[in-house]
């Protein structure tokens, strides 16, 4: 098995509802904006409206639910779903509420993605399989992303 570099992309924030305290963790629900996506193989836009429903444990571990619809540029539709882990810290809070954006590694950010479409020009998306490292911006957040070869 290999990683491969697959795309790279980023979307804004549109909106923060957060949940509250519940049984399971602390519920917060990041609705995304829109964003643009890159590789070799296919780049587009990302709608607005996707979401992650994230639960936030004790100790600032989390983890991520996320759901959003990627538009190549040839208009074909690409359902991305992928789940993580994410860690709040201090370092990260600071740098954002500085205004600047952290950097990939200031924490704990991984993501496993998957796709699904039903264009056949992408139906070899179907078929992939991909980790991520993410990291968060002023606006938004970016992730790095590498398909998993075998």
């Amino acid at each position: 098995m290999q990683l491969v570099p697959f795309m790279k992309f980023r979307n804004s924030l549109a909106q923060v509802q957060d949940i509250g305290q519940t049984p399971y963790g602390r519920r917060i629900t990041y609705i995304t904006g829109e964003g643009r996506f890159e590789g070799p193989k296919l780049r587009g836009r990302i709608l607005p409206g996707g979401g992650d429903w994230l639960l936030k444990g004790e100790y600032g571990l989390s983890r991520l639910d996320v759901r959003k619809t990627f538009e190549t540029e040839d208009s074909a539709l690409i359902h991305v779903t992928y789940t993580g882990l994410y860690r709040f810290n201090e370092t990260v809070t600071a740098r954002l509420e500085s205004g600047q954006a952290s950097d990939f590694g200031d924490t704990l950010f991984v993501t496993q993605v998957q796709f699904d479409t039903g264009d056949r020009r992408y139906a070899w998306l179907n078929e992939t399989l991909a980790v991520g490292q993410g990291r968060e911006t002023c606006d938004g957040v970016e992730y790095r992303v590498s398909a998993i070869i075998v």
